[in-house]
């Protein structure tokens, strides 16, 4: 099984609310299985609101093949079917921050081209994020706490 990898068409709902503040616009990405709205995973990025536990599976990322990853799945923009992604923790929260290095980046990119998909097609890796070398552009910013 691919680190990234197509799900079959109908296998995950697009329609399920957000697990957190029950939003039910739908077509939220999941992390470990659980649908998150944009708000919600922009909120967990900053270490606002509570934070995410979930238990890691054996599984090698799919940026840096370390073993101990949580399932990410996201729906492309004009796609049939969601693609899923397995991600470390640190990997995950590169990409829910919007700030992965550029290796990093350039690997989710070769991987979905083979997929026949491009970054633009994912919320978080779209070029108002990235540059196409893989440079942050607008990375999620932590909580100025007094």
């Amino acid at each position: 099984m691919g680190r990234i990898r197509k799900v079959a068409a109908g296998v995950v709902s697009p329609l399920d609310p957000c697990c957190r503040c029950f939003n039910d616009r739908g077509g939220w990405d999941r992390i470990a299985g659980k649908p998150l709205c944009p708000d919600c995973q922009e909120n967990l990025a900053r270490g606002e609101g509570p934070p995410l536990i979930e238990r890691c599976q054996a599984s090698r990322c799919a940026v840096c093949g370390q073993v101990g990853t949580i399932r990410y799945l996201t729906f492309p923009l004009r796609a049939l079917a969601p693609i899923e992604m397995d991600l470390c923790p640190e990997h995950l929260r590169g990409l829910l921050g919007r700030q992965l290095t550029p290796s990093a980046y350039l690997e989710i990119r070769r991987q979905l081209r083979q997929l026949g998909l491009s970054v633009g097609e994912i919320f978080l890796l779209h070029d108002t994020f990235y540059t196409d070398e893989g440079d942050a552009l607008h990375r999620v910013s932590e909580p100025d706490y007094p």
